[in-house]
């Protein structure tokens, strides 16, 4: 199956909101804007129309995203990508894609960010039989509804 992937980087034009389906599946809505900017001939940077993408991570990835905050830079691996033309007010076409998120992450293009503690045992409930553990299963996707 050939499947169409997308990477790109943006910043949360607003806080991202968690909501459940009526399945009780997660999905987080997420709000990226990316904005072209370029040098014209005279050396200067202008900006060009933001691009609005509209992000829906599902599952433990939804919980994950939840947690970011409106302004941060992220980058997405989306998949599912489909645009949403609409009307504006002042009778305009205009356009957001939509896509599903596969990983969400921020960005440290323009600023640090710190680990959260590893979550490991203490050192007394780590034993050793001589074998190595079998491998976690991959975590399904939900498809988007």
């Amino acid at each position: 199956m050939s499947q169409f992937l997308l990477q790109f980087e943006g910043n949360l034009a607003a806080d991202p909101e968690l909501v459940f389906t009526r399945s009780g599946q997660q999905v987080c809505r997420l709000r990226v804007v990316h904005n072209r900017r370029r040098k014209n001939t005279d050396g200067q940077w202008e900006d060009g129309a933001p691009m609005f993408v509209a992000v829906s991570a599902w599952g433990p990835l939804a919980e994950r995203c939840a947690e970011l905050e409106k302004g941060n830079t992220v980058v997405v691996d989306a998949r599912d990508i489909d645009p949403y033309p609409f009307l504006r007010q002042d009778g305009d076409p205009g356009a957001v894609l939509q896509c599903n998120a596969n990983n969400v992450s921020l960005s440290m293009r323009f600023t640090g960010a710190k680990a959260l503690p590893k979550q490991t045992p203490d050192a007394a409930d780590w034993t050793f039989d001589g074998q190595e553990p079998a491998p976690e299963p991959e975590p399904e996707m939900a498809n988007a509804a």
